[in-house]
């Protein structure tokens, strides 16, 4: 039954072009034609069903890790039984899309003579968590398969993730608490988001503690004979998690655009102006972290 959507999507075109369209997708596609409501409801009740009892299954995972196909057929062998071929080729991983779960599938060693590869599926929305557990199971070189099937941590490529799996993903630098070893950085991780390393903003920022509890930086941008390079760190957040985190940043908090010392321009922390003015200037400790070892100095 829930093929009727693809029918309702394109069945028309199929119905009046089948000499141009591939002959087993024409012959799905056009019976399709033929599910009843009644039928197209009881799939979808059925299917609602077994994806509550699949979601409860997984408990507390974040993430399956499964083979990504059966096997490697020729184009011979699909032209033989292309139904049965794909049938076996999706055994793994046709639930994904009909329970709106996400996966990263990546190259992940040798089996044999055979490329073998892995999928890591999430659950919806958690697009950033599956393709972070894939970086830890990708093969070093992403085009050639080492031996063995082997799980790497490393890769020999400089793109960072989780650009190197295809996922759109956005530069953020922090100045304040999610610093890594601050208090609020677990709510990146959390995010599947991946540290980048230490940074400076161009010289025409003025950072200051705000009279918030707790209290935290806030970076605003001024003249450039005013301002000075401020310390934070660069982490790279999948774009799709990076409404999510915007959503939860509390007032006066936000997020914009911020220069960096050699130029470039990237999604940063900023703050409302007037919160910046009724908080203490501290710009002159070029950082938040050496603003509060001196705080804690004079305790």
């Amino acid at each position: 039954g829930l093929v009727a959507e693809r029918h309702d999507a394109v069945g028309e075109f199929v119905d009046a072009h089948r000499a141009a369209v591939d002959s087993t997708v024409g012959a799905i596609i056009s019976a399709a034609g033929d599910v009843s409501a009644t039928g197209l409801l009881r799939d979808r009740r059925q299917l609602a069903e077994l994806t509550e009892i699949a979601s409860a299954s997984l408990g507390d995972c974040d993430a399956l890790l499964i083979p990504t196909t059966t096997e490697h057929p020729t184009l011979a062998e699909v032209a033989a039984d292309p139904v049965g071929v794909n049938s076996r080729l999706g055994t793994y991983t046709n639930f994904c899309n009909l329970m709106d779960m996400c996966a990263v599938a990546v190259p992940s060693g040798t089996a044999g003579d055979d490329q073998f590869g892995v999928s890591v599926i999430a659950r919806s929305g958690a697009d950033a968590v599956a393709v972070d557990v894939a970086r830890l199971v990708v093969s070093p070189t992403p085009s050639v398969a080492l031996p063995g099937a082997t799980s790497t941590v490393g890769t020999s490529t400089d793109r960072p993730w989780p650009t190197l799996a295809g996922a759109d993903a956005t530069t953020l630098m922090v100045v304040g608490a999610h610093l890594r070893g601050q208090p609020l950085a677990f709510q990146l991780e959390d995010r599947g988001a991946r540290w980048l390393g230490p940074a400076l903003t161009a010289p025409v920022y003025r950072l200051a503690s705000l009279d918030t509890s707790p209290p935290k930086p806030g970076l605003v941008r001024v003249g450039a004979d005013e301002g000075a390079s401020i310390g934070g760190e660069l982490w790279l957040v999948g774009t799709a998690m990076l409404g999510d985190f915007l959503a939860a940043l509390p007032a006066p908090m936000a997020l914009g655009r911020v220069t960096l010392a050699d130029g470039t321009e990237v999604v940063g922390f900023g703050c409302a102006l007037d919160a910046w003015r009724a908080g203490e200037d501290i710009t002159r400790h070029g950082d938040w972290p050496t603003y509060l070892r001196s705080v804690s100095a004079l305790v």
